[in-house]
This record gives C-alpha cells, sequence and structure tokens, in this order.
C-alpha cells in the first residue's frame, strides 16, 4: 500500500478511535424482497452484467510474453494471454471447432492446443494447425479463438463478455489510489471456487460492514478487528478500510514512525462484482456472479503473492493462508448470507441498511442504476 494512502486511512481511523465512531450516513435504506428472490428482476441483471466490464485477475498473472491465465466470467471461459509482441489478449476459451476448452489453470505456453481434436492456436488467438485440415475445404480460412474486450490500468484486468463493451476507461475515479498498489507484479497463488446458495448481492455485501463483526467473527475477526471504519466513494467503485483493534497504540507515536502499510484491512469493491481484499501480508481478489437462480451465486477466490511461489515452504504457507480466508468467508460469512437468504425467500418483506453500513447503501444504488441505464438501452 502507497504511504500516503496508509497515512490519510489511519488519520480518519484514529479520530473514530478517540470518539467510538465510524463513516455513516444519513438515512436507512430498504431494499424489496424482490431484489433477491424475484426471476425478472434476476434475468434483468445477469443481462446487465452481460454488458459491464468485468475485473478478473491483476496484471502480474500474466506479466511476461506466453504467460496466460483462464476464467470464469457468468459461466463463460475466458483466456487471458500475454502475447509475443507483448500484447495483452483475451479470447473466449473455446475452440473453433466444437468449443472446447483449449487452455486449463494458468501458465506460460507458446501455443494452446484444443485436448478435444488437436487444432492448435497461437498467443494471438491464430489458428496455427488442424489435423486432417483438407477435410474442411475452406472453411478454417481466418478461423480463430474469439477475441474479448480486454485492458489492464492500475495493473488489473478487465474483460467484456461482449464486442461492444468499453473496458478501456471501467476503472473511473478508482484509477489513482488503485494505480499506487503493485498489481502489475502480483502474481497467482491459488483460486477456490463455490455455489452458494445465495443472491449475488448478499455475497458481495458480507464484505462491506463490520456491524456483523461480534456476532458471526466472535472467534476470528473480531478479536482483532475493529469496526471504526471509513470509506469513500469512486464513482461506481469504493474503498473501505476498518483498523485492526491495535492501532490505536499509534496515538502517541509521530507520524514519521507509522508503518507505511495500514494496520488493518482494505477493500475494494470493483463495480459490479469484484472485492479486492488488501491487508498486511494478505491479497485476496473476489469474484462473484449469480448462479442459475436468485437463490444461487459462484464465488471464486483467489490468493496473491508478491513474488514468484518456488518452494514448498512458500506453497504451504499460501495453502494455510488460503485456508485461513476461507473459514472466514465460507464458514461465517456465507452461511449467513444463505441463512438471509432463506428469510427473503420464505416471505421477509424487505431488507433494511442502517446508517452504520454506507457501503451496503452505495451498492445497492449503482447496482440500481445499472439497472436503470440497461432497462433504457
Amino acid at each position: 500500500m502507497p504511504r500516503q494512502e496508509s497515512l490519510e486511512l489511519t488519520r480518519r481511523v484514529l479520530k473514530h478511535f478517540e470518539n467510538d465512531t465510524l463513516d455513516t450516513v444519513e438515512d436507512e435504506w430498504h431494499e424489496p424482497r424482490a431484489a433477491f428472490v424475484d426471476r425478472d428482476r434476476f434475468d434483468a441483471e445477469v443481462a446487465m452484467l452481460r454488458r459491464v466490464p468485468h475485473f478478473i485477475g491483476w496484471a502480474g498473472e500474466v506479466a511476461a510474453p506466453g504467460q496466460y491465465t483462464t476464467k470464469e466470467v457468468l459461466g463463460i471461459p475466458v483466456l487471458v494471454v500475454r502475447g509475443r509482441d507483448g500484447e495483452l489478449r483475451a479470447f473466449v476459451n473455446g475452440c473453433a471447432h466444437r468449443g472446447a476448452q483449449v487452455a486449463a489453470g494458468c501458465g506460460t505456453a507458446r501455443m494452446f492446443t484444443c485436448p478435444y481434436h488437436g487444432w492448435t492456436y497461437g498467443t494471438d488467438g491464430r489458428l496455427t494447425g488442424a489435423p486432417a485440415r483438407k477435410m474442411f475445404s475452406g472453411a478454417l480460412d481466418g478461423r480463430g479463438l474469439t477475441p474479448l474486450p480486454v485492458s489492464e490500468r492500475a495493473g488489473l484486468i478487465t474483460v467484456g463478455l461482449a464486442p461492444e463493451t468499453n473496458v478501456d476507461e471501467a476503472l473511473g475515479e478508482a484509477v489513482e489510489p488503485l494505480s499506487q498498489y503493485d498489481f502489475g507484479t502480483r502474481h497467482h497463488a491459488e483460486t477456490r471456487r463455490f455455489e452458494i446458495a445465495t443472491n449475488w448481492k448478499l455475497a458481495v455485501d458480507v464484505n462491506f460492514e463490520g456491524y456483523h463483526f461480534p456476532y458471526v467473527h466472535a472467534d476470528t475477526l473480531d478479536p482483532i478487528a475493529s469496526n471504526n471504519s471509513v470509506y469513500d466513494v469512486y464513482g461506481r467503485h469504493n474503498r473501505w478500510a476498518f483498523p485492526f483493534r491495535d492501532l490505536v497504540n499509534l496515538r502517541d507515536v509521530p507520524e514519521s514512525d507509522w508503518p507505511d502499510q495500514f494496520f488493518g484491512t482494505v477493500v475494494y469493491g470493483l463495480f459490479p462484482s469484484c472485492v479486492l481484499i488488501e491487508a498486511p501480508a494478505s491479497y485476496q481478489m473476489l469474484r462473484v456472479y449469480p448462479g442459475s437462480s436468485p437463490g444461487e451465486c459462484v464465488v471464486y477466490i483467489t490468493y496473491g503473492s508478491p513474488d514468484p511461489i518456488t518452494t514448498d515452504q512458500q506453497r504451504e504457507w499460501y495453502r494455510m493462508s488460503m485456508e485461513a480466508v476461507c473459514n472466514v468467508l465460507c464458514n461465517q460469512d456465507f452461511p449467513m448470507a444463505e441463512a438471509c437468504q432463506r428469510g427473503l425467500a420464505g416471505g421477509v418483506a424487505e431488507v433494511v441498511f442502517g446508517r452504520n453500513e454506507p457501503m451496503l447503501h452505495h451498492l445497492a444504488s449503482v447496482w440500481r442504476q445499472a439497472m436503470a441505464e440497461a432497462a433504457h438501452r
């Protein structure tokens, strides 16, 4: 984390420690149950999500020529690769023959080979080989992987699922604070996929309020973290930061001796459903997408590393770190989101966000705005 950002957040949090407060908003927010259970609303959300840019990884995952990574975005397999010419490209990860995936996981490759019939593609997506080519007459001319819009700004990879999606300006006002991080050199450690029985928006919400810490995280987060939190909004994106309790000890320490990194957790919400979690020696990216119904979603949790992982000791450290993250999210947060979904499906009339949950107000607002814009296209 850049030092100036750390100092700013620390000053603001220390004022909240002094007054036992947190950043709040003026009114409550009421969200109707239809936002979480209605099928028509859900289908409209999926249609909107297919037209907006999605943040799917760190540029450091594909920093060198030939490096590639594969992702799934709203059920669509995506391949992102750094070409030999240094250009970043994205494609539907599907062979131009039958659609089978031509790459899996991440790594470095000179070409991609379909495991079904052996068709091969260069890192620029061009078809370079097809067994029994003469059997297809001229049908292979100009064929290749289906390109997708892709961009890298502030060290983050952004893709569009539709050809007309403008990905270059997706970060908007958030580009400045995010550019100060080291995302361009961030490596991939591990990704895990989870199917959660809750609406996708509820799965995002759990990452942006500390009101629940004493009740859901009594033995994990609450003993070390405080909800004397602060937030900032960058257009459709946001930043929420909550401190570790020991940060209060910096009250009597000169600013020149404060740590370079904020002593707590900084969470960025990148519209529509990407969550970046930055803490000392801990970097995660969560990508949340709707499932097949309003009460289902898919969550990808990726752990990042500032350096390449080359030893068994390093791999074990990151495995244990991922286990700790999954314990908090999958054993504590997500079960609560699933419980909320059951209540809403059972007839609870609405969700109410308090003045102490400002980021949930913001998220609901930008999702609602995006839906309205999509409806008028």
